[in-house]
């Protein structure tokens, strides 16, 4: 049985971790115990940086948002799409309703019309 998203799929850098090819069976999400090791690794430096401001996403920092994030949103570029284009967007999202209200919201927009699948 695949495992559904929860808060643990709301990312830290606003990303929905959901949709990733990864999840559910390399990773659960970047606020999981169970995260791939790119993730964890996080080259560019968010779960570090949530740390240094005592924060548990980018959208409840006062630095909010950042040259980091910014520069993020704008790669990589596969196949024509950008696919953090939507990290600040989706984390101001997350901040006025909520992570909860926002997986919600996420599972209904990766989710497949024909077969009912992210």
């Amino acid at each position: 049985m695949r495992r559904a998203p929860d808060e643990q799929c709301a990312g830290i850098c606003g990303l929905f971790c959901g949709a990733c090819p990864a999840y559910p069976e390399e990773c659960h999400g970047c606020m999981s115990d169970y995260v791939r090791d790119v993730c964890r690794e996080c080259k560019n430096g968010f779960r570090e940086c949530i740390k240094v401001h005592n924060v548990s996403r980018c959208y409840e920092c006062l630095e909010f948002p950042c040259a980091r994030l910014d520069a993020f949103s704008k790669g990589p570029i596969i196949n024509g799409i950008c696919n953090h284009a939507n990290a600040i967007p989706d984390s101001y999202r997350m901040k006025e309703v909520g992570p909860t209200k926002w997986i919600e919201e996420q599972i209904e927009k990766h989710t497949c019309l024909k077969c009912g699948k992210l």
